[in-house]
């Protein structure tokens, strides 16, 4: 099991409720870090939506940065919009929220008698964890996730701060080699960056889970299913896969895109179908819960991750979506941003095509449509190398490593 170490995590999300898809891969870590023997005790916002939950051994702290219940807006993907800019009173709100999350850190960390503090997301709890870290004199690990890096590339205040972070970082991580390079830009040393691909629990997630039945998205058993599914913003390229829906359709009449999710875009889909005259080929069938994740997935015949840089810079790191899908032994047409091409390699493990382009798109999904022999190998192949690699117990044991040497570091 190796030796224990004691760890704050600081996250600004986490699932809130069983069922709760929000930020999963958080809860995945910790809980991986736990069964390899770890103490992990978690500081994450208050949010009206939570519920008291006792999952795998990690210890849960919710602080209030408010005393409006309605005002708790900090976090759970609420905090932007579309990914791209900040809602009313988030900047009100700020130092409240670091206050909070300041002072409920340092209480647990103190009662715990950490170890080491883990922040994911660089701002703002990369910068809470770097004072909290400072004054216990114990080492700080940044996980940067994509949104976090886009919005201190954005206000040269925030740039100034994540400098300022990621200097005192004893150990930064990385899902993607953009993210990886950004770091780098903003002023990180290149001898404390680690590139560490997400995982999947393949337990969980595998070919033979039995999918949702097709019926109740209006669907037939013989058409066929392209899946998509994530939050419904203009950098997970959902209008790129919508726009590609009328090339496909002109050589294969039976396919349908289901795209699962919701999010400020959905109307803005809806009316492309329609102008494109795609309608009844498009379903969005909104939000899926987390417990019925898998079986949505599993009623896909081939899955697609169009993710794209929107038009304010901001892309993806590495969806976990992806890693699920491709645990379920699915077919995967994914394009060539962030961290994919870390755990998609073409025409071996799944199909990759430029990304923003709906002709290209449209022909890879062609190419799985026709051909049912490179569905099942290269589906096949997905699922081995989440088996060998790309799962939370071998992405716990990276941080377990980094974690030992963090604190061999310091010490």
């Amino acid at each position: 099991m190796g030796v224990t170490v004691r760890v704050t995590v600081l996250t600004s999300s986490y699932p809130r409720f069983p069922g709760d898809g929000t930020a999963p891969f958080v809860q995945s870590i910790c809980e991986h870090l736990v069964k390899l023997g770890h103490l992990i005790e978690v500081v994450a916002p208050y949010d009206p939506a939570v519920r008291k939950q006792i999952s795998g051994h990690v210890v849960m702290h919710w602080f209030r940065y408010t005393l409006v219940k309605r005002w708790h807006i900090m976090g759970y993907a609420k905090s932007l919009v579309g990914d791209n800019h900040f809602r009313g009173g988030v900047f009100f709100l700020l130092p409240f929220y670091l206050g909070a999350q300041f002072w409920c850190t340092l209480r647990v960390a103190l009662k715990q008698k950490a170890e080491l503090i883990h922040a994911h997301w660089l701002l703002p709890n990369g910068l809470v964890g770097m004072w909290a870290a400072y004054l216990l004199h114990i080492p700080l690990v940044v996980s940067l996730h994509g949104s976090d890096v886009f919005v201190a590339q954005r206000n040269w205040l925030f740039r100034c701060v994540a400098r300022w972070v990621l200097r005192c970082a004893t150990v930064v991580t990385a899902c993607s080699e953009d993210l990886y390079r950004s770091a780098l830009s903003l002023g990180a040393s290149m001898d404390r960056v680690r590139l560490i691909t997400w995982g999947v629990d393949h337990f969980r997630f595998h070919p033979q889970i039995p999918p949702l039945s097709r019926s109740e998205f209006g669907l037939r058993e013989d058409d066929f299913v392209v899946i998509a599914l994530g939050r419904i913003v203009p950098k997970k390229g959902f209008d790129i896969l919508v726009r590609a829906l009328p090339l496909l359709l002109k050589s294969y009449p039976n396919v349908h895109i289901v795209i699962g999710g919701d999010g400020v875009q959905r109307e803005e889909l809806l009316r492309l179908a329609a102008e494109l005259k795609v309608s009844e080929h498009l379903h969005m069938p909104g939000q899926i819960s987390w417990d019925r994740v898998p079986a949505f997935l599993a009623m896909g015949d081939v899955f697609v991750l169009p993710s794209k840089r929107d038009t304010s810079g901001n892309s993806d790191g590495l969806p976990t979506v992806l890693l699920e899908a491709m645990a379920l032994g699915k077919p995967i047409v994914a394009t060539n941003i962030g961290g994919v091409p870390l755990v998609i390699t073409d025409g071996v493990n799944g199909l990759l095509c430029p990304s923003g382009d709906h002709n290209s798109l449209s022909q890879s999904i062609g190419l799985l449509v026709q051909d049912t022999s490179l569905r099942q190998r290269l589906g096949q192949s997905a699922r081995r190398s989440v088996e060998e690699q790309f799962n939370w117990q071998e992405v716990a044991r990276r941080f377990t490593e980094i974690f030992n040497q963090s604190i061999n570091r310091l010490g």
